[in-house]
């Protein structure tokens, strides 16, 4: 969790996001660090000096025979069963290729010496068949109980070196290669210890099978990439990252040897042992024209960071584990206070960083996700067994980023339960599984994920039906939801919650709105072409979490046609009187017998649908079907002598707004027949 690098620069990952600290070390590229199983911090080298936890030379720690100018100057390997001894692994730069140089050399420190900041106690110990060995090491558990492997790279061979009890086995595994001229550049492991990566500069990129029980390397692949420097998995092993880029410039007050040139990171899938299937999943997740090479390194968090050479910050690939699309590469993703980055990351044992899967209740891995819940949901996390582990112990801690509060420590309780789950509970989850290994030795498996929790999505369950008159039936018709001038739906199914919090969108159907598929929502100026009803669903989301806090509810949206009245006709009747104060006038006109007319007849619009008014003025008829309004059903006696105008309302029962006042039709009282007194004999003859 300790790591040293740069110039002075340092991380402490027992904290989330990792603390910065001040180092003692200075180097161009290499360095290594080590903290025991208590995450006390023992010592860290640059390769050519060995420094213990104060910052000061450990005793005997000067000349080792590393060179911090060698892409990874060293690496640390703890002794098997014993926790005072480590093992301290340095090799030398490329610039002493062409002769024997000082290869790989080994040094012993024992952490039990000067109270116990430790002391070298023999120094610089070749290792055979190392000779012409440069630039690179990495180390990884043997298959057999209390075995690591160190392995190193020449120009033709790897040679792989056995650490068990008794101390480092000075007999090479070789194992060949095609003839490198460039050396420079990382060598890892997968951190299951199955696959090697080879980084050779100008010399290329190439992948490996890696046995860990005899420490045979094979099955050589020419990975498609122009040089290669930096390299790294992600923590589950399926994801492969190799940087390039030109080298850098020694110190500030030095001329950059070299300028900026390209540099990228590129992500390989390793689904797929096969090389052809490796290349073929090549997708660069980062380029610049003016990037220096950099060593990529997998931390505790998961999270891989990217050395930027000269630069007071480091590169992240936040989610190593995922698809190129989602790894959410952050170019200036930690800012170191001001000290230095170079071209160099400590590297590590690979498999000390294999995690343990957790997962939620869906069974969705969370490892290292960035969790996303709603205030007053529930979420269960359950780590996968693990097969060959006793005396285990599951302790789970919270971290606000202000305290770590321990939750659970238990052998039984496994699962982190969290209900009712409020604000407050934003932070960092980790699990620390200790137990012993099927050799008896004394493991730890670790994971976390992040929360962040929001406020909860909540939409009005019964939206009103939404009527759209569409006035021409030739000419599209648009409906915004959220502007229309006389009615605003997001803000009557927001129903309160702010809305700069939480947005409302739109769908056609409740699948669209329910997997929110970017581009499957109704546009905002939705296009309305003929009459008809459907059912619009609206997803209510918030905006920080809107795959996780989202409701969804529906509302029908009625576009009704304008309706035309029909010229009904006059609606005549005869006179009740022949004089007095009634001449004129009649008393049973019944104007419900005129709505099948209006309508249209039996081809016409349906009454069930449509509601038919009349009224005594074009006024009432154009405002409402209440006002000036004549009963229909009930018998009517003309208010204008002779003959009266009636105003006709036609409107659509559910969209009173959808109507036509158009039309209007006379009342004709005809005058009774007067018969003429007296008339003339018709006379014929017979």
């Amino acid at each position: 969790n300790i790591w040293y690098f740069g110039e002075k620069a340092g991380l402490d990952f027992n904290t989330s996001p990792p603390n910065i600290l001040n180092g003692a070390l200075i180097t161009d590229e290499g360095s290594a660090s080590i903290s025991n199983s208590d995450g006390i911090l023992q010592f860290y080298t640059d390769g050519s000096i060995a420094y213990d936890r104060s910052g000061n030379p450990m005793s005997n720690g000067l000349n080792l025979l590393g060179d911090s100018s060698s892409a990874q100057s060293a690496i640390i390997v703890p002794k098997p069963k014993d926790p005072n001894i480590y093992f301290l692994f340095t090799v030398g730069n490329q610039r002493t290729l062409a002769s024997s140089g000082n290869g790989v050399r080994y040094s012993i420190v024992d952490m039990s010496l000067n109270g116990g900041a430790g002391g070298i106690t023999t120094k610089n110990i070749p290792l055979i068949g190392s000779e012409f060995a440069r630039e690179k090491i990495t180390s990884v558990r043997g298959g057999n109980c209390n075995t690591f492997w160190v392995i190193t790279s020449d120009q033709n061979n790897f040679y792989s070196y056995l650490v068990d009890e008794t101390g480092v086995i000075n007999a090479p595994i070789t194992s060949p290669h095609r003839f490198l001229s460039n050396l420079r550049g990382y060598l890892k492991l997968s951190p299951d210890g199955n696959t090697l990566v080879n980084a050779s500069a100008s010399s290329g990129s190439y992948i490996f099978d890696f046995d860990s029980l005899n420490g045979e390397i094979s099955n050589e692949g020419d990975i498609s990439i122009f040089g290669g420097y930096g390299v790294e998995f992600s923590r589950d092993g399926k994801k492969l990252y190799i940087s390039t880029g030109t080298y850098s410039q020694i110190r500030p007050s030095t001329s950059i040897r070299n300028p900026p040139d390209l540099a990228t990171i590129t992500q390989y899938s390793l689904d797929s042992r096969n090389i052809i299937d490796i290349n073929t999943s090549a997708n660069i997740i980062y380029q610049t024209n003016f990037g220096y090479r950099g060593a990529l390194q997998l931390a505790p968090d998961g999270k891989i960071y990217y050395a930027r050479s000269r630069e007071t910050y480091l590169g992240v690939i936040n989610n190593p584990e995922k698809n190129f699309i989602d790894v959410n590469f952050n170019e200036l993703g930690l800012d170191l206070n001001g000290l230095i980055s170079t071209e160099g990351l400590p590297p590590f044992i690979s498999s000390l960083l294999l995690p343990i899967k957790i997962l939620d209740s869906s069974g969705f891995p969370t490892n290292n996700v960035d969790l996303k819940s709603c205030v007053g949901s529930t979420k269960v996390i359950t780590p996968e067994a693990i097969i060959g582990i006793t005396d285990d112990t599951y302790i789970w801690t919270f971290d606000d980023k202000t305290t770590v509060t321990e939750i659970s420590n238990s052998p039984t309780q496994k699962s982190l339960n969290l209900t009712n789950i409020q604000t407050v509970d934003t932070g960092t989850y980790k699990l620390k599984i200790e137990g012993k290994d099927g050799c008896g030795s004394p493991v730890q498996y670790n994971a976390s994920f992040n929360l962040e929790v929001f406020e909860t999505a909540k939409a009005k369950p019964t939206p009103k039906t939404r009527y759209f008159c569409d006035s021409d039936a030739t000419v599209p018709n648009t409906f915004d939801f959220r502007k229309s001038a006389d009615s605003n739906k997001s803000k009557e199914i927001l129903d309160g919650l702010s809305d700069t919090i939480f947005e409302v969108l739109y769908f056609d159907t409740l699948a669209k709105a329910t997997d929110n598929i970017a581009g499957t929502n109704l546009p905002e100026d939705y296009e309305v072409n003929t009459p008809n009803s459907q059912t619009i669903y609206a997803r209510v989301h918030n905006i920080g979490a809107p795959d996780t806090c989202f409701d969804i509810t529906s509302f029908t949206l009625t576009v009704t046609g304008l309706p035309i009245a029909i010229d009904p006709g006059p609606y005549r009747a005869c006179d009740t009187d022949i004089s007095g104060p009634n001449l004129g006038y009649h008393d049973a006109f019944l104007l419900n017998k005129k709505d099948d007319a209006i309508l249209g007849g039996t081809s016409g619009l349906d009454p069930t649908l449509y509601n038919v008014s009349y009224h005594t003025t074009d006024t009432g008829a154009q405002k409402d079907n209440t006002t000036d309004v004549i009963p229909k059903n009930v018998l009517y006696r003309n208010v204008a002598k002779n003959n009266q105008e009636i105003f006709v309302r036609l409107e659509n029962k559910a969209d009173p707004k959808c109507f036509d006042a158009s039309m209007s039709f006379f009342l004709i009282v005809n005058p009774l027949p007067i018969i003429k007194e007296n008339p003339t004999f018709l006379e014929q003859c017979i």
